[in-house]
Parts: C-alpha cells; structure tokens; sequence
C-alpha cells in the first residue's frame, strides 16, 4: 500500500481525487457553504503528504504557496461561515491574493520580463477575485470547471517542463476540484463562495511558481486565460430540461472550460519540438 502511494501518478490524482471527495462531504456535513472549502483543503492535505509540511518562514517558493494557500483557505472559510459577499469578499480576496504573490515573487523580480509576468498575474488574480462566483446562488459548475482548467493548464505545462513538484502539486489541484464536480454532477448541490473563489487563487498562485522559478514555456497559460470565462460561456449554451437535460448542460460548461487548457497545453508540446518529459 505504501508503495502505491508512492506513485507520482496516485500522487497526484486519485489520491487528491478521493481526498477531495471526502472533505468535501464532510465539510457539505457541517455546513453546506463551505463544501468547496475541500477543494483547497484536499490540496493542502495531499502537498503535506507528497512534499512534506514547509517550514515556517518558508524559505522556498513552494513553501511560500503552501503558506500562501492556507491563508486563503482559512480566509474562504471564515468569510463563508460569516456570509461575507459582494465587492466586500471580492476586495478582501483581492488582497490576499495580491500579497500572496508578491510575497512569492518578490526574489524573482530581477528583470522585466519577471516584471512583465507578475503584472498580469495581478490582472489574473482582479478577475479572480471580483468575478461573480462567490454569490451562493450562482451555479458552482462553471467556476469549480475553470479552476479544473487552470490548474490542468499548469500541471501540464509543468509536466511538459520537467517541472515534477509543481506539476504533481497541479495537477493534485485539479483532482481535488474534480472532487468537488463529481458532489455537484448531475445534480448541483453546494455553492462556490469565497472558499471556492480562494482554491482558483490557488492556482494563480502555481502558475507563479512556474513561471518565475522555472525554465518551463509558461507563456502558453495565457492561452488557458479563457477559462475563465466558462460561466459567460454557460448562457451561449442549450439550457437542458430535466435530469438528463441539466447533467449534459453542466458537462458542455465542463468540457468548454476545459478546451483552452488543452490548446495551451499543446502549446506548450509543440515548443519543446515534441519531446515528451522524462518525469
């Protein structure tokens, strides 16, 4: 069994996958605004198994995200549980988010182009943080869809990029997220709130780390941006009636979400002349 946790693949799927699940049911348990607190809460759990607890201060850039993405996660949750909405919960995960990347990036700001990527992490992270995903009422297939997106966008391209413990920790991310859609498929039961809105930062955060301490393409992820707009995308597409109807409405959200990640991910194929990585 020991052996089977060891593997990166296990690592970083089903593992996050089944942790998910489980913290999202009991988190739905305890109080069903909070549901999506497992998302961020399966990535923080399966990064201490895989990577181990950073130290505190942290001294690396992947400490600093696991830090980083506590915060969120405990500011998520007591936002949620206060029922802090609106531009109020927008303009406080604004700030964190803001801080958690500067926090990360500033080491790596020698240069414009570091510059130049930290700047439109920081737009990245605005439309993050005012989009209209915290409203509880607000379906939470379209978002938990986008974050699915951008955290397979980061975990491929990282996995492209010989990047291992940012692509497993990725990638983790969105097995997580997948937890979360599977509680919500085919019929949606929680909503996103800021805890959900806090796990997208999350991996905003990832992308970071890839694309200031690596060597990876990490340009390709801009191609992955219009994920984001999955929930605009959401009233372009047939709304189904019905049970079956419904469940094939949140799996087209699902798989438009995910089209932009897989266009940067081959992006990110095709600039290494094709040469898939040895990890």
């Amino acid at each position: 069994m020991s052996e089977l946790l060891q593997d990166p693949f296990v690592q970083s799927s089903v593992l996050p996958l089944l942790v998910g699940v489980i913290l999202v049911g009991i988190l739905h348990l305890l109080r069903r605004s909070l549901a999506a607190a497992g998302i961020a809460a399966g990535f923080l759990v399966v990064f201490a198994l895989v990577i181990g607890l950073p130290a505190l201060p942290p001294p690396s850039s992947m400490g600093k995200l696991f830090w980083a993405s506590a915060a969120g996660l405990l500011l998520g949750v007591a936002a949620d549980v206060v029922g802090v909405r609106g531009r109020v919960a927008s303009a406080v995960l604004a700030v964190w988010l803001a801080a958690s990347l500067l926090w990360i990036a500033l080491p790596a700001l020698d240069s414009a182009a570091a510059v130049v990527t930290l700047i439109i992490l920081l737009g990245t992270a605005v439309w993050v943080a005012f989009a209209r995903g915290s409203d509880e009422s607000a379906s939470p297939m379209a978002p938990a869809s986008s974050l699915l997106a951008l955290a397979l966008a980061v975990g491929g391209t990282a996995l492209i990029g010989s990047s291992a413990s940012i692509a497993q920790m990725a990638l983790a991310l969105a097995a997580s997220a997948g937890g979360f859609l599977l509680w919500n498929w085919p019929v949606e039961r929680h909503g996103w709130g800021l805890s959900g809105q806090a796990a997208t930062g999350i991996a905003v955060l990832l992308a970071a780390v890839l694309a200031l301490f690596t060597q990876t393409q990490a340009a390709v992820l801009l191609l992955a941006l219009p994920a984001l707009l999955a929930g605009c995308a959401r009233r372009f597409l047939p709304q189904g009636n019905g049970r079956i109807g419904r469940a094939l409405s949140a799996a087209a959200v699902t798989v438009v979400a995910v089209l932009p990640a897989l266009v940067a991910i081959g992006a990110a194929f095709a600039l290494t002349g094709g040469e898939a990585s040895p990890y």
